[in-house]
This record gives C-alpha cells, structure tokens and sequence, in this order.
C-alpha cells in the first residue's frame, strides 16, 4: 500500500505556484533594529494578599521582564526605505507622522535619501511638552518641516560619512535636507561618536549606524532633531 502511495506521489507533477511569491535575492544582507521604547509598557506585578480559593496560592500577576520582552525587528538591504520604516516598532511614532504628510510617499522613490529617523520616545516627550503640536492637525507646515529636516538627499553610508568629515575644513560635514536646511554631522572630540543636528542648537548622538537599503540609507538618532529657527533682523529706521 504504501509503495503505491509512494509511486502515485511520484508519477504526480509539482505545482509551479510558489508557498511565498516573493523571492529574495541570495546577496540580500540583514540588520536587526533595536527595540526598547516597549519597556515603557511593562508594569511590576502589585502584590496581593489574596489567595485562589482552589489553589490556595497568591493570585499576583505574572512579573517577568522576559514575558514582556521585545523582540528586534529585521530590516532588508533590498527594500526601501518606506518598508523598513514601517516594520520598525521603535519608529512607529515616527512613521505614523511620515504618513500623515506625503514624505513616507516620498521614500518609496528611487532618491536616494539618507534617512535619520526619530525614537518613539523623542517624539512622544516633545508632543507632551508642546501640547500635542506634532499631531495638531491645524500645523501640517510645522510637521512637514521638522520631519524634512530629518531626511538628507544622497546617499551617505557610515564610512562616506566618516570619511567627508575628516576631509571638511572644520571636521563638520553640512547635508542639504527636504526641507531646504542644512543638517550637520561631526564626530564629538572626545567620544568620536557621530553627532548630528545643528551647531549651536540641538544636537543628537546617532544609534543606529547606517542600514543599508535599496534607495538609501537608515540611521536612528538618539534624541530629538529639530530645524534651526532661522532669525530675521528687521532693518533699523532711517534718520
């Protein structure tokens, strides 16, 4: 019986439809993007007299910080930025904002962009102390700007950065963003760790260092970015 099985199954020809239609390259490499901002989420177990009336035994819920783990998330060489971004939990804030304007749109374009992406935890500490302005709808400009000032045309990995801030006459290299400012890198003196953000403004340390991907690149900023207010000096009257 078996063998007759074992013939019918041979003699059967396989399907050519494929279990998954997208086929990935041999030459695709992989990144894991860290994952911290849903610490936040996880609450100590209270304790509790009480006792399970069948069990006899204390009813407190489950306190562990591996059940409430969070796991990374893989980002791939061959996607674009658009798909990365909205795999990432820790750019899940970021994203969102990118979609409420056409920039995350804008990233599924060829480019190539360089992309420094802000954690939950940046954005959601200015909202609060903004009351809320990144998510007011009556101020698209003002989100557009700051979120533009986040993404560098061109394509600048890791060492391209390294290597043009060694070369700059002062060891700070200024990138042209989307939003018309220009966003500055250079590595800190004593740490040398690359630092991006305005000179005499805000600043962040980057985290992540430059993933790869098929219409640019993907840096994680530490802290937040925001654009340099840019001064008008009104003319003094004539006498």
């Amino acid at each position: 019986m078996a063998l007759a099985v074992m013939a019918l199954l041979g003699g059967c020809q396989q399907s050519p439809a494929r279990q998954d239609t997208y086929t990935t390259p041999i030459s695709t490499c992989a990144y894991m993007m860290p994952t911290v901002s849903g610490t936040r989420t996880y609450t100590t177990g209270r304790s509790s007299t009480a006792k399970d009336p069948d069990t006899q035994q204390s009813s407190n819920p489950i306190d562990s910080a591996v059940a409430y783990g969070n796991p990374q998330t893989p980002a791939f060489c061959d996607r674009p930025l658009s798909d990365t971004l909205r795999s990432s939990i820790e750019l899940a804030d970021y994203t969102h904002l990118l979609g409420s304007t056409d920039l995350l749109a804008t990233l599924q374009q060829a480019g190539p962009f360089t992309v420094f992406a802000l954690p939950n935890a940046a954005l959601e500490s200015y909202n609060a102390q903004t009351g809320g302005q990144l998510l007011n709808p009556a101020h698209p400009s003002q989100l557009r700007a700051i979120l533009g000032f986040t993404i560098v045309t061109g394509k600048w990995p890791h060492k391209a950065l390294r290597e043009a801030i060694r070369a700059a006459p002062d060891h700070r290299l200024s990138l042209p963003t989307l939003n018309g400012q220009s966003l500055t890198v250079w590595s800190d003196p004593q740490t040398e760790q690359l630092m991006v953000g305005t000179p005499h403004g805000l600043s962040s340390q980057l985290w992540v260092m430059g993933i790869p991907q098929a219409n640019g690149v993907l840096y994680f900023t530490r802290t937040l970015l925001l654009p340099p207010v840019e001064q008008t000096v009104s003319a003094a009257p004539a006498h």
